[in-house]
C-alpha cells in the first residue's frame, strides 16, 4: 500500500508575521502534559498511532483529540498507509529547542533592591546618550 500524506487544512504564508497572538496560541496548546508526551516522542522520529499509544498511557479517543489539536496548529502530521496512521513533526526545530529548553534548569533570580535601582539608572544612562 502506499503512503498518502494529509494536506493540513489551514496553512500560514511563510512571508507572514506571527504575532504574540499566534504564538501565545501555540504555547496555549503546547502546554498541556499529554502534548508535551506526544512531541518529545515525536522529536526522536515519526511515530504510528499504536506506539505513540503505548508510550502515552491514555485511552485512543483521548488521543486522538490530542492529537488533532496538535494539528490544527500545524505542529504535527500524518501518513497514511490503509488503517495504520503515522505522525511527525512539522515544525521539529521549533519542537526540540522547547523540550530542550524545558529539560533545563531555570532557577529563580532574586534581585536586591540596590541592584534594580543600580540598573535603572544605567539604563536611563544609556538612553540619554542616544540621539
Amino acid at each position: 500500500m502506499e503512503m498518502t500524506r494529509q494536506t493540513p487544512k489551514r496553512s500560514t504564508p511563510k512571508n507572514d508575521k506571527i504575532t504574540w497572538k499566534t504564538q501565545a496560541e501555540l504555547l496555549r496548546v503546547i502546554a498541556h502534559p499529554v502534548r508535551l508526551m506526544i512531541l518529545e516522542a515525536l522529536s526522536d522520529g515519526p511515530q504510528c498511532v499504536k506506539d505513540l499509544n503505548e508510550l502515552v498511557n491514555i485511552i485512543q479517543p483521548m488521543l486522538s483529540q490530542h492529537i488533532a489539536t496538535l494539528r490544527r496548529t500545524e505542529l504535527v502530521e500524518s501518513h497514511s498507509c490503509g488503517s495504520l496512521r503515522c505522525y511527525y513533526l512539522l515544525r521539529p526545530k521549533l519542537v526540540k529547542s522547547l523540550i530542550r529548553l524545558l529539560r533545563q534548569e531555570h532557577p529563580p533570580q532574586v534581585r536586591d533592591r540596590s541592584y534594580i535601582l543600580r540598573e535603572l539608572n544605567r539604563r536611563a544612562k544609556v538612553a540619554k546618550k542616544k540621539p
